[in-house]
Protein backbone atom coordinates (compact mmCIF):
# COMPACT_ATOMS: atom_id res chain seq x y z
CA UNK A 1 0.00 0.00 0.00
CA UNK A 2 1.44 3.16 -1.17
CA UNK A 3 1.72 5.81 1.35
CA UNK A 4 -0.95 8.52 1.73
CA UNK A 5 -0.27 11.94 1.02
CA UNK A 6 -0.47 15.04 3.50
CA UNK A 7 -1.75 18.30 2.16
CA UNK A 8 0.53 19.94 4.94
CA UNK A 9 3.57 19.02 6.24
CA UNK A 10 4.77 17.02 3.78
CA UNK A 11 7.85 15.03 4.03
CA UNK A 12 10.52 13.83 1.47
CA UNK A 13 13.43 12.59 0.88
CA UNK A 14 15.77 13.93 -1.61
CA UNK A 15 17.62 11.64 -3.41
CA UNK A 16 20.99 12.33 -5.37
CA UNK A 17 22.59 9.81 -7.70
CA UNK A 18 24.62 12.82 -9.52
CA UNK A 19 25.08 16.13 -9.20
CA UNK A 20 22.25 18.65 -10.95
CA UNK A 21 21.33 22.62 -10.66
CA UNK A 22 18.58 21.90 -9.05
CA UNK A 23 20.32 20.05 -5.78
CA UNK A 24 20.25 23.57 -3.82
CA UNK A 25 16.89 24.80 -5.08
CA UNK A 26 14.56 22.65 -4.87
CA UNK A 27 15.47 21.15 -1.26
CA UNK A 28 15.38 25.02 -0.38
CA UNK A 29 12.17 25.71 -1.73
CA UNK A 30 10.52 22.92 -0.27
CA UNK A 31 11.83 23.51 2.68
CA UNK A 32 10.47 27.37 2.33
CA UNK A 33 7.02 25.65 2.20
CA UNK A 34 7.40 23.96 5.51
CA UNK A 35 8.34 20.40 3.93
CA UNK A 36 10.75 17.86 5.95
CA UNK A 37 13.53 17.27 3.88
CA UNK A 38 15.65 14.15 4.55
CA UNK A 39 18.61 14.01 1.84
CA UNK A 40 20.77 10.87 0.63
CA UNK A 41 23.50 10.80 -1.64
CA UNK A 42 24.15 7.74 -3.92
CA UNK A 43 26.66 6.53 -6.13
CA UNK A 44 25.79 7.38 -10.53
CA UNK A 45 24.62 4.13 -12.06
CA UNK A 46 26.46 3.37 -15.51
CA UNK A 47 23.02 1.56 -16.62
CA UNK A 48 20.16 3.81 -15.40
CA UNK A 49 17.76 0.82 -16.43
CA UNK A 50 19.50 -2.35 -14.00
CA UNK A 51 21.91 -1.55 -11.17
CA UNK A 52 21.63 -4.75 -9.00
CA UNK A 53 23.84 -3.59 -6.09
CA UNK A 54 22.71 0.04 -6.03
CA UNK A 55 19.00 -0.82 -5.95
CA UNK A 56 20.06 -3.30 -3.11
CA UNK A 57 21.90 -0.21 -1.31
CA UNK A 58 19.01 1.88 -1.70
CA UNK A 59 16.23 -0.63 -0.86
CA UNK A 60 18.73 -1.67 2.26
CA UNK A 61 19.37 1.95 3.24
CA UNK A 62 16.01 3.46 3.10
CA UNK A 63 14.42 0.43 4.35
CA UNK A 64 16.54 0.48 7.94
CA UNK A 65 15.98 4.46 8.13
CA UNK A 66 11.92 4.01 8.19
CA UNK A 67 11.59 7.79 7.07
CA UNK A 68 7.57 7.96 6.80
CA UNK A 69 8.15 10.53 3.95
CA UNK A 70 5.34 11.27 1.78
CA UNK A 71 7.23 11.20 -1.63
CA UNK A 72 11.06 10.60 -2.83
CA UNK A 73 12.15 13.03 -5.10
CA UNK A 74 15.54 12.83 -7.92
CA UNK A 75 16.22 15.81 -10.48
CA UNK A 76 15.58 13.37 -13.53
CA UNK A 77 13.89 10.27 -13.79
CA UNK A 78 15.51 7.25 -12.96
CA UNK A 79 14.02 3.73 -13.88
CA UNK A 80 16.95 1.97 -12.02
CA UNK A 81 14.67 3.47 -8.69
CA UNK A 82 11.37 3.07 -9.88
CA UNK A 83 10.97 -0.73 -8.82
CA UNK A 84 13.14 -0.05 -5.60
CA UNK A 85 10.46 2.57 -4.53
CA UNK A 86 7.67 0.80 -5.50
CA UNK A 87 8.76 -2.40 -3.62
CA UNK A 88 8.92 0.06 -0.28
CA UNK A 89 6.03 1.81 -0.87
CA UNK A 90 7.02 4.90 -2.01
CA UNK A 91 5.93 7.14 -4.25
CA UNK A 92 8.31 8.51 -6.32
CA UNK A 93 8.71 12.08 -7.74
CA UNK A 94 10.83 12.89 -10.32
CA UNK A 95 11.29 16.37 -12.38
CA UNK A 96 13.54 16.24 -15.53
CA UNK A 97 15.42 19.45 -16.44
CA UNK A 98 17.15 17.57 -19.65
CA UNK A 99 15.37 16.69 -22.61
CA UNK A 100 15.00 14.37 -24.07
CA UNK A 101 15.56 11.43 -21.13
CA UNK A 102 18.49 9.41 -22.05
CA UNK A 103 16.19 6.40 -22.26
CA UNK A 104 13.43 5.29 -24.88
CA UNK A 105 9.27 4.70 -22.68
CA UNK A 106 10.65 2.04 -20.40
CA UNK A 107 8.40 -0.48 -18.47
CA UNK A 108 9.64 1.26 -15.48
CA UNK A 109 7.88 4.69 -16.46
CA UNK A 110 4.18 2.91 -16.01
CA UNK A 111 5.00 1.78 -12.38
CA UNK A 112 1.81 3.11 -10.18
CA UNK A 113 4.47 5.00 -7.19
CA UNK A 114 6.07 7.38 -10.66
CA UNK A 115 5.03 10.82 -10.82
CA UNK A 116 7.26 11.88 -13.62
CA UNK A 117 6.97 15.67 -14.65
CA UNK A 118 8.81 17.21 -17.59
CA UNK A 119 9.75 20.83 -18.49
CA UNK A 120 8.85 19.86 -22.38
CA UNK A 121 5.43 19.31 -23.00
CA UNK A 122 5.82 18.13 -26.32
CA UNK A 123 8.19 15.37 -24.68
CA UNK A 124 4.98 14.61 -22.49
CA UNK A 125 3.15 14.58 -25.61
CA UNK A 126 5.33 11.97 -27.03
CA UNK A 127 5.47 9.54 -24.28
CA UNK A 128 1.26 9.49 -24.11
CA UNK A 129 1.61 8.88 -27.57
CA UNK A 130 3.48 6.08 -27.03
CA UNK A 131 1.31 4.77 -23.80
CA UNK A 132 3.21 6.05 -21.24
CA UNK A 133 0.79 7.79 -19.04
CA UNK A 134 2.65 8.31 -15.79
CA UNK A 135 3.96 11.80 -17.01
CA UNK A 136 3.08 14.92 -16.73
CA UNK A 137 3.80 18.50 -17.95
CA UNK A 138 5.88 21.06 -15.12
CA UNK A 139 7.62 24.32 -16.94
CA UNK A 140 11.13 24.78 -14.89
CA UNK A 141 11.54 27.22 -12.26
CA UNK A 142 14.37 29.02 -10.54
CA UNK A 143 15.28 30.86 -7.27
CA UNK A 144 16.32 34.83 -7.84
CA UNK A 145 17.10 35.23 -4.34
CA UNK A 146 20.22 32.94 -4.23
CA UNK A 147 21.36 34.18 -7.27
CA UNK A 148 20.78 37.96 -6.13
CA UNK A 149 23.36 37.13 -2.91
CA UNK A 150 25.95 35.67 -5.58
CA UNK A 151 25.50 38.91 -7.72
CA UNK A 152 25.89 41.36 -5.02
CA UNK A 153 29.24 39.22 -3.84
CA UNK A 154 30.70 38.68 -6.83
CA UNK A 155 29.57 41.71 -9.48
CA UNK A 156 33.50 43.16 -9.11
CA UNK A 157 34.87 40.01 -11.20
CA UNK A 158 33.37 40.59 -13.94
CA UNK A 159 33.07 43.82 -16.52
CA UNK A 160 30.27 44.86 -18.22
CA UNK A 161 29.84 43.41 -21.76
CA UNK A 162 27.50 43.30 -24.99
CA UNK A 163 26.54 39.92 -25.83
CA UNK A 164 27.35 36.39 -23.65
CA UNK A 165 27.29 33.02 -24.06
CA UNK A 166 27.34 30.12 -21.41
CA UNK A 167 26.74 26.87 -22.78
CA UNK A 168 28.19 23.73 -24.47
CA UNK A 169 29.01 23.55 -28.18
CA UNK A 170 28.31 19.64 -28.62
CA UNK A 171 30.30 16.77 -29.61
CA UNK A 172 28.47 14.86 -32.63
CA UNK A 173 29.42 11.87 -34.28
CA UNK A 174 26.77 13.00 -37.35
CA UNK A 175 29.26 13.51 -39.66
CA UNK A 176 31.40 11.29 -38.98
CA UNK A 177 28.63 8.83 -39.67
CA UNK A 178 27.60 10.08 -42.28
CA UNK A 179 31.05 10.52 -44.85
CA UNK A 180 30.38 6.61 -44.31
CA UNK A 181 27.43 6.43 -45.91
CA UNK A 182 25.94 6.25 -49.83
CA UNK A 183 25.20 9.25 -51.45
CA UNK A 184 21.44 9.05 -51.86
CA UNK A 185 21.39 8.37 -48.00
CA UNK A 186 23.74 10.49 -47.28
CA UNK A 187 21.72 13.43 -49.08
CA UNK A 188 18.39 12.32 -47.77
CA UNK A 189 19.90 13.07 -43.99
CA UNK A 190 21.97 16.13 -45.06
CA UNK A 191 18.05 17.62 -46.28
CA UNK A 192 16.20 16.71 -42.84
CA UNK A 193 19.22 18.23 -40.83
CA UNK A 194 19.35 21.52 -43.21
CA UNK A 195 15.12 21.80 -43.12
CA UNK A 196 15.50 21.24 -39.08
CA UNK A 197 18.20 23.76 -39.36
CA UNK A 198 15.87 26.46 -41.14
CA UNK A 199 12.71 25.67 -38.68
CA UNK A 200 12.89 27.26 -35.27
CA UNK A 201 9.67 26.42 -33.26
CA UNK A 202 9.04 22.67 -34.63
CA UNK A 203 11.11 19.56 -34.22
CA UNK A 204 10.59 17.04 -37.36
CA UNK A 205 13.65 15.03 -36.61
CA UNK A 206 11.73 12.07 -35.06
CA UNK A 207 8.86 11.87 -38.00
CA UNK A 208 11.80 12.04 -40.62
CA UNK A 209 14.16 9.82 -39.21
CA UNK A 210 12.26 6.29 -39.75
CA UNK A 211 13.75 2.92 -38.75
CA UNK A 212 13.80 2.34 -42.31
CA UNK A 213 16.51 4.99 -42.46
CA UNK A 214 18.68 3.57 -39.25
CA UNK A 215 18.21 0.32 -41.35
CA UNK A 216 20.01 1.68 -44.22
CA UNK A 217 22.17 3.74 -42.24
CA UNK A 218 23.78 0.57 -40.52
CA UNK A 219 23.65 -1.55 -43.70
CA UNK A 220 25.68 0.81 -45.17
CA UNK A 221 28.18 0.98 -42.40
CA UNK A 222 28.33 -2.54 -42.41
CA UNK A 223 29.63 -2.58 -45.99
CA UNK A 224 32.26 -0.22 -45.34
CA UNK A 225 35.69 -1.77 -44.52
CA UNK A 226 36.90 1.09 -42.69
CA UNK A 227 37.91 1.43 -39.37
CA UNK A 228 35.83 4.77 -38.67
CA UNK A 229 32.95 2.69 -40.47
CA UNK A 230 33.35 0.12 -37.83
CA UNK A 231 33.24 1.95 -34.82
CA UNK A 232 29.30 2.96 -35.73
CA UNK A 233 28.27 -0.56 -37.85
CA UNK A 234 25.15 -2.10 -36.47
CA UNK A 235 25.48 -0.01 -33.16
CA UNK A 236 23.04 3.19 -34.88
CA UNK A 237 19.75 3.61 -33.05
CA UNK A 238 17.45 5.69 -34.13
CA UNK A 239 17.54 7.54 -30.65
CA UNK A 240 20.79 8.39 -31.12
CA UNK A 241 20.87 9.68 -35.08
CA UNK A 242 18.11 11.60 -33.90
CA UNK A 243 20.20 13.31 -30.94
CA UNK A 244 23.55 13.43 -32.87
CA UNK A 245 21.76 15.00 -36.02
CA UNK A 246 19.90 17.98 -33.21
CA UNK A 247 23.48 18.32 -31.63
CA UNK A 248 24.71 19.01 -34.80
CA UNK A 249 22.15 21.46 -35.79
CA UNK A 250 22.54 23.13 -32.36
CA UNK A 251 26.23 23.55 -32.06
CA UNK A 252 25.63 25.48 -36.00
CA UNK A 253 22.80 27.78 -34.10
CA UNK A 254 25.47 28.56 -31.73
CA UNK A 255 28.41 28.97 -34.09
CA UNK A 256 26.27 31.14 -36.39
CA UNK A 257 24.57 33.85 -33.80
CA UNK A 258 27.97 33.82 -31.82
CA UNK A 259 29.42 35.14 -35.17
CA UNK A 260 26.40 37.51 -35.75
CA UNK A 261 26.84 38.74 -32.31
CA UNK A 262 30.65 39.25 -32.23
CA UNK A 263 30.63 41.46 -35.64
CA UNK A 264 27.74 44.12 -33.53
CA UNK A 265 29.46 43.80 -30.17
CA UNK A 266 32.31 42.71 -27.88
CA UNK A 267 31.35 38.97 -27.27
CA UNK A 268 32.31 36.71 -24.20
CA UNK A 269 31.56 33.04 -24.37
CA UNK A 270 32.19 30.88 -21.39
CA UNK A 271 32.53 26.84 -22.25
CA UNK A 272 33.65 23.70 -21.30
CA UNK A 273 34.99 23.23 -24.82
CA UNK A 274 38.55 23.93 -25.64
CA UNK A 275 39.20 27.55 -27.11
CA UNK A 276 41.45 26.35 -30.11
CA UNK A 277 38.37 24.38 -31.52
CA UNK A 278 36.18 27.65 -31.53
CA UNK A 279 38.68 30.33 -32.31
CA UNK A 280 39.16 29.91 -35.83
CA UNK A 281 35.56 29.99 -36.44
CA UNK A 282 34.85 32.96 -33.41
CA UNK A 283 37.72 35.08 -33.84
CA UNK A 284 36.17 38.20 -32.84
CA UNK A 285 34.60 36.68 -29.63
CA UNK A 286 36.72 36.53 -26.19
CA UNK A 287 36.36 32.49 -25.62
CA UNK A 288 36.57 32.29 -21.73
CA UNK A 289 36.78 28.17 -19.86
CA UNK A 290 33.69 27.50 -17.78
CA UNK A 291 32.18 29.71 -14.90
CA UNK A 292 30.29 28.28 -11.73
CA UNK A 293 26.54 27.95 -11.78
CA UNK A 294 25.78 29.57 -8.42
CA UNK A 295 29.00 31.97 -7.71
CA UNK A 296 29.94 32.97 -11.46
CA UNK A 297 27.18 32.46 -13.82
CA UNK A 298 24.76 34.67 -12.37
CA UNK A 299 26.90 37.97 -12.70
CA UNK A 300 27.73 37.11 -15.85
CA UNK A 301 24.32 37.19 -16.50
CA UNK A 302 23.09 40.38 -15.05
CA UNK A 303 26.55 42.54 -16.50
CA UNK A 304 25.72 40.98 -20.31
CA UNK A 305 23.29 43.65 -22.21
CA UNK A 306 21.99 40.49 -23.95
CA UNK A 307 22.53 37.10 -22.91
CA UNK A 308 22.10 34.31 -26.01
CA UNK A 309 20.52 31.22 -25.27
CA UNK A 310 20.34 28.54 -28.65
CA UNK A 311 18.03 26.24 -27.40
CA UNK A 312 19.33 22.32 -27.68
CA UNK A 313 17.14 21.44 -30.88
CA UNK A 314 15.37 18.28 -29.37
CA UNK A 315 13.46 20.28 -26.83
CA UNK A 316 10.67 20.72 -28.80
CA UNK A 317 8.13 23.06 -27.08
CA UNK A 318 9.95 23.65 -23.52
CA UNK A 319 11.78 26.76 -22.39
CA UNK A 320 15.11 25.86 -20.43
CA UNK A 321 16.71 26.09 -17.48
CA UNK A 322 19.22 28.73 -18.45
CA UNK A 323 16.79 30.99 -20.02
CA UNK A 324 14.53 31.20 -16.83
CA UNK A 325 17.92 31.48 -15.04
CA UNK A 326 18.83 34.58 -17.04
CA UNK A 327 16.00 36.10 -16.30
CA UNK A 328 16.41 35.68 -12.67
CA UNK A 329 20.02 37.23 -12.56
CA UNK A 330 17.81 40.29 -13.73
CA UNK A 331 19.25 39.85 -17.50
CA UNK A 332 18.39 40.06 -20.80
CA UNK A 333 17.77 36.36 -22.85
CA UNK A 334 17.44 36.10 -26.94
CA UNK A 335 15.13 33.05 -27.43
CA UNK A 336 14.45 30.78 -30.18
CA UNK A 337 10.47 30.41 -30.58
CA UNK A 338 8.55 28.03 -29.47
CA UNK A 339 5.32 26.53 -28.07
CA UNK A 340 6.26 27.48 -24.58
CA UNK A 341 8.15 30.70 -25.44
CA UNK A 342 5.36 32.10 -27.27
CA UNK A 343 3.28 31.12 -24.35
CA UNK A 344 4.70 32.31 -21.59
CA UNK A 345 6.98 35.18 -23.03
CA UNK A 346 6.22 38.14 -25.56
CA UNK A 347 9.43 39.72 -27.34
CA UNK A 348 10.06 43.13 -26.83
CA UNK A 349 7.87 43.18 -23.56
CA UNK A 350 10.31 40.97 -21.29
CA UNK A 351 12.25 38.56 -23.84
CA UNK A 352 13.93 38.87 -27.39
CA UNK A 353 12.07 35.73 -28.85
CA UNK A 354 13.42 34.72 -32.58
CA UNK A 355 12.36 32.39 -35.23
CA UNK A 356 15.32 32.69 -37.52
CA UNK A 357 19.08 33.94 -37.18
CA UNK A 358 18.19 36.38 -39.38
CA UNK A 359 15.34 37.76 -37.38
CA UNK A 360 18.15 37.24 -34.17
CA UNK A 361 20.61 39.53 -36.16
CA UNK A 362 18.10 42.11 -36.60
CA UNK A 363 16.63 42.03 -32.52
CA UNK A 364 20.61 42.56 -31.42
CA UNK A 365 21.57 45.16 -33.97
CA UNK A 366 18.35 47.10 -32.24
CA UNK A 367 18.14 46.50 -29.11
CA UNK A 368 21.54 47.33 -28.70
CA UNK A 369 21.49 50.85 -29.52
CA UNK A 370 18.26 51.03 -27.26
CA UNK A 371 19.29 50.67 -23.42
CA UNK A 372 16.68 52.13 -22.19
CA UNK A 373 14.10 49.45 -23.91
CA UNK A 374 17.06 46.78 -22.82
CA UNK A 375 16.42 47.97 -19.13
CA UNK A 376 12.87 48.11 -19.54
CA UNK A 377 13.14 44.02 -20.87
CA UNK A 378 15.20 43.63 -18.33
CA UNK A 379 12.68 44.51 -14.97
CA UNK A 380 9.66 42.96 -16.90
CA UNK A 381 11.47 39.95 -17.07
CA UNK A 382 12.84 39.72 -14.01
CA UNK A 383 9.05 40.57 -12.13
CA UNK A 384 8.01 37.88 -14.51
CA UNK A 385 10.30 35.23 -13.11
CA UNK A 386 9.56 36.65 -9.44
CA UNK A 387 5.23 36.14 -10.02
CA UNK A 388 5.27 33.02 -12.27
CA UNK A 389 8.62 30.82 -12.11
CA UNK A 390 9.10 30.31 -8.72
CA UNK A 391 10.16 26.71 -6.91
CA UNK A 392 7.33 27.14 -4.48
CA UNK A 393 4.83 27.36 -6.92
CA UNK A 394 5.44 24.69 -8.87
CA UNK A 395 6.45 22.09 -5.74
CA UNK A 396 2.76 22.89 -4.44
CA UNK A 397 1.78 21.79 -8.39
CA UNK A 398 3.60 18.38 -7.71
CA UNK A 399 1.35 18.20 -4.19
CA UNK A 400 -1.67 19.06 -6.21
CA UNK A 401 -0.35 16.07 -8.97
CA UNK A 402 0.50 13.57 -6.78
CA UNK A 403 -3.30 14.39 -4.46
CA UNK A 404 -5.11 14.09 -7.53
CA UNK A 405 -2.95 11.11 -9.26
Amino acid sequence: MLNSVIIKGMKVLFIRLFESYFDRTVPEGMKRLGWEVDEEVFFTPQDQTNDPKLQQLVHDRLEKMSGGWDFCFTVNFWPVLAPVLEDLGIRYVSWSYDAPLNFVGTPEMERANNYIFLFDRGQVRDYRSQGVTRVWHLPLATDPDIFSGEIEKNREKYSDCGVSFIGSFYYSPYTSVVSQIGGHLRGYLDGVLEAQKNLQGGYILPELVTDDIVSQVNADLTKDKSQSAEIFAGNVTRQNLIYAMATRITCIDRLTLLTLASGLADTVIYTSNKPEELASVLHQAQINGPVDYFTEMPVIFNRSRINLCPTLRCITTGIPLRAIDIMACHGVVLLPLSEESAEYFESGTDSLLYSSCDEAYDLMKFYLANDDLLEKIRDNAYAKIKRDFTMEERLRTIERTINDN
